[in-house]
């Protein structure tokens, strides 16, 4: 391997994050990195250079994630390529252990990734945590199960408005469920319409709020792409995020988004399998619907992992478990431990009594969230059962009443 890893230079790192999009296969524009830089610590950015010339990339972004009853540190691992002249090199893998190290250093018990291919991540100790769900809908099929009575008003926010009103919103969906980002107001900035953009006429994007007597409930950012065939209009709406605060809330704010006039496909993706609107809706077969691969995470620290988080489906488990854990990719985690539970909280050490299961790194990274149980992963032949009885006692800890969901991607 000729090429060094370091951290980026501080001068090049809009350079970085275009050879990123290169090796993706895209071309990004200034708005795109000017946003990015808002909410990057560079100190966390690496390059892969060969004769002062980029060649692998990669970057952490610091966030914090919500867990069952609670909310931790972790190291959002983005922007990981290599370009196809330098593949096979050991430099992916380089930046990786740059990067989990890091994270371990600046105590961030969990990093986390939307993987391109999850084949690639597993391999680092990664595993599924959250289920992606996408929808194609066709918008004249959608009716709810129930004649529910129309509530509140929809009003569009000009662009660059709006995160005062959507903010306590999104925070009240966080409340309620594990794989939520925390946001500042430069995360938001990325989410929301881009003023400069619509001044000069180029923004695609909206953001429709929804208040009942007075009081916002629901919003949704959204694009329209206009179509037209000999049938007469056939627009496409895309949903980038679309949340709520209250039930009523979610079933207005899906109505509106299905009425939206001339639009005939409604797409979206990155939904939990329970999402609400497969509820509301009376043909759920015409949603569409695909499913895939969602946040992919990794635990860095096993002991502060587990203690973060809260167990039981009430938030109020009891129970104990000890488990056999391989993880040769961090070896600090392996070896045997005990999950003690009281009301809901954990004390995690490490211990020499015989073992109930025996698990990987994997396995716990798709445990860790609530969104995967540890008979259904005993079942696929991931998790081993030593002592009958311990994977039902597993399930009961671990899982969460409602699937995790991670809306945003980085």
């Amino acid at each position: 391997m000729t090429a060094q890893i370091r951290i980026v230079p501080e001068d090049r790192f809009a350079e970085l994050i275009k050879v990123a999009e290169v090796a993706f296969g895209e071309d990004i524009g200034d708005d795109l990195v000017a946003r990015v830089e808002k909410v990057a610590d560079k100190q966390r950015f690496l390059c892969a250079i060969d004769n002062d010339r980029f060649v692998g990339t990669s970057g952490v972004f610091s966030q914090h994630l919500t867990v069952p009853g609670g909310d931790v540190a972790a190291g959002g691992v983005t922007f990981v390529t290599v370009l196809p002249s330098h593949r096979r090199r050991g430099l992916m893998s380089g930046m990786m252990r740059a990067m989990i190290d890091d994270c371990h250093s600046r105590g961030e018990p969990i990093a986390m990734l939307w993987a391109a291919e999850g084949a690639i991540y597993q391999r680092f100790g990664y595993g599924m945590a959250t289920n992606c769900v996408n929808l194609e809908a066709d918008t004249r099929a959608m009716s709810f199960t129930r004649d529910w009575p129309r509530e509140g008003s929809v009003r569009l926010v000009p662009a660059g408005e709006g995160v005062e009103i959507v903010a306590p919103i999104y925070e009240a969906a966080r409340s309620r469920r594990s794989g939520f980002l925390g946001r500042d107001q430069n995360w938001w900035l990325g989410v929301l319409p881009d003023p400069e953009k619509d001044k000069k006429g180029g923004e695609a994007r909206r953001l429709a709020v929804l208040e009942v007597d007075g009081v916002a409930e629901a919003y949704a950012v959204y694009k329209t792409k206009a179509e037209w065939n000999q049938r007469g209009p056939a627009s496409v709406l895309t949903v980038e995020e679309a949340m709520a605060s209250t039930p009523r809330g979610t079933r207005e704010i899906w109505r509106f988004l299905f009425e939206v006039d001339l639009v005939r496909t409604l797409k979206t993706w990155r939904l939990p399998m329970d999402h609400p609107v497969f509820s509301l809706v009376a043909e759920p077969r015409r949603l569409g619907t695909t499913v895939g691969d969602g946040l992919w995470v990794r635990i860095v620290d096993i002991a502060a992992a587990l203690e973060a988080r809260r167990y039981g489906l009430d938030g109020h488990g009891q129970g104990r478990l000890t488990f056999d854990f391989d993880d040769r990719y961090c070896p600090w985690n392996a070896g045997r431990w005990s999950l003690e539970v009281s009301d809901g909280r954990a004390r995690v050490i490490r211990t020499s009594e015989g073992a109930d299961l025996a698990l990987d790194a994997n396995d716990l990274a798709s445990l860790y969230l609530g969104g995967f149980g540890a008979t259904a992963l005993a079942v696929a032949g991931r998790i081993v059962e030593l002592k009958p009885g311990s994977l039902a006692r597993a399930d009961a800890l671990f899982l969460s009443a409602l699937q995790p969901w991670c809306p945003q991607e980085f």
